[in-house]
């Protein structure tokens, strides 16, 4: 079963996740000017961002 994890509206649960080594191998083709693996170096990067809006939108709430 998936937990649906909804952050800014976005269902985390649907968003890739890359390994270390996919991170890095795709990195290595940004490097060379792909635009394809720097999408999806983005979209495997997404619940990162997610994660720290999150965390940063309640700390500013409480203040």
């Amino acid at each position: 079963m998936i937990k649906k994890v909804e952050i800014c509206n976005v269902n985390t649960s649907k968003l890739p996740v890359l390994s270390s080594e996919e991170k890095i191998e795709l990195f290595e083709k940004i490097k060379q000017g792909d635009e394809e693996a720097r999408e999806k170096f983005i979209n495997g990067n997404l619940r990162l961002v997610l994660s720290v809006i999150q965390r940063f939108r309640w700390k500013r709430r409480k203040l």
